[in-house]
């Protein structure tokens, strides 16, 4: 029996995967994990091979989980799209941790488009259906009342689904 509500994680390169899962987690009142890629994926190169890890579907390697994802009622999982597709170190996070997922839920930020296709891969991958999910496009996260408005509705359809103790 799950004894907390929510767990948040995310994979972030850049940071605006990061600001929307501390901005969740602290509208949430949840837990939060970031998901460690052991490769180094900064600079134009590390970015030419995140690219190139996301369109050939490949896992990342990635740290040890400090938190277990069976040990909440609901799973938010984030997301940055690249190559129409998530990042490898959450492709790898889901693989590893399919079997003990609780409800899930799905966010994706993006500076163009993919965010549905990544979603179902996402289902696919985890075996759930999503409870529900979000697109955060680039350009506004942090700065907008368009993403403002936009994490408040999916912060309520969070908690709803997380239940009554949910912030």
């Amino acid at each position: 029996m799950p004894d907390k509500e929510i767990l948040v994680v995310y994979y972030s390169r850049t940071g605006y995967t990061k600001k929307v899962a501390q901005d969740l987690a602290r509208l949430l009142g949840a837990d939060t994990e970031e998901i460690r890629d052991m490769s180094d994926r900064s600079g134009l190169f590390g970015y030419l091979k995140a690219g190139r890890d996301a369109m050939k579907e490949r896992l990342a390697e990635t740290a040890p989980s400090a938190r277990k994802p069976g040990d909440y009622k609901l799973l938010v999982t984030g997301t940055p799209i690249w190559a129409w597709n998530m990042a490898p170190a959450v492709r790898a996070y889901l693989t590893l941790h399919k079997g003990e997922l609780p409800k899930v839920a799905f966010f994706t930020t993006f500076g163009g488009s993919g965010h549905e296709k990544t979603v179902r891969l996402m289902e696919e991958l985890s075996g759930k259906k999503t409870e529900a999910s979000a697109g955060f496009r680039q350009r506004q996260i942090g700065k907008s009342p368009a993403y403002e408005a936009q994490l408040d509705a999916f912060v309520k359809t969070l908690a709803a689904i997380a239940g009554p103790a949910a912030k």
